[in-house]
């Protein structure tokens, strides 16, 4: 397998990859919330998956970007804004357990199985 790997993931009939760039795959929630959830994007390197995913919620919608790493089922934050995904910025977060329930649990939890 290559280094960069992009990580396309199936959903429906569906095939998203980084060169479909309007495509979107609803993010299933375990636990209810006004808001909704969409993986914009999911690329591999070095056993890391970086993630673009957005929040639609009641009144904003924000956009965030995530490194997972599915072996430790561990993620860090590395960018948010309500501007849109070309506008993400931040500063990498310490590593992170997930907690059982969170929306950030359910992006690891779906990426993750996909990889499967």
């Amino acid at each position: 397998m290559q280094k960069n790997i992009i990580v396309c993931l199936f959903s429906s009939l569906m095939i998203i990859c980084n060169t479909a760039a309007s495509a979107e795959v609803q993010i299933p929630r375990s636990m209810a919330d006004k808001g909704r959830y969409y993986l914009l994007d999911a690329k591999i390197k070095d056993g890391i998956t970086t993630t673009v995913h957005k929040r639609v919620g009641v009144n904003e919608t924000g956009y965030s970007k995530t490194e997972i790493n599915c072996k430790t089922t561990q993620y860090r934050d590395m960018g948010y804004s309500e501007n849109g995904p070309d506008k993400i910025t931040g500063t990498p977060s310490k590593w992170t357990d997930i907690l059982s329930g969170s929306s950030k649990s359910d992006l690891v939890n779906f990426v993750c199985a996909q990889k499967r």
